[in-house]
């Protein structure tokens, strides 16, 4: 297995070579969560449902 060639180009994009064609693509949605201030449990497994993660054990509050 290839290393994969990744860099960042001057408008911000991130872009990463294609082995195959030699050309680059864009990335989307690298960095996108970057200035976000997003709290995560440690104990966050990313492989299970995390909406379910999230909730549990936190009571449920009347929607308005």
């Amino acid at each position: 297995m290839t290393k994969a060639e990744l860099k960042q180009e001057p408008t911000g994009k991130w872009v990463v070579r294609d082995s195959t064609s030699g050309r680059f693509l864009e990335v989307r949605g690298a960095d996108s969560l970057k200035s976000a201030k997003l709290p995560l449990k440690k104990s966050l497994d990313l492989t299970k449902p995390i909406a379910k993660q999230a909730l549990k054990g936190t009571p449920s509050e009347p929607r308005k």
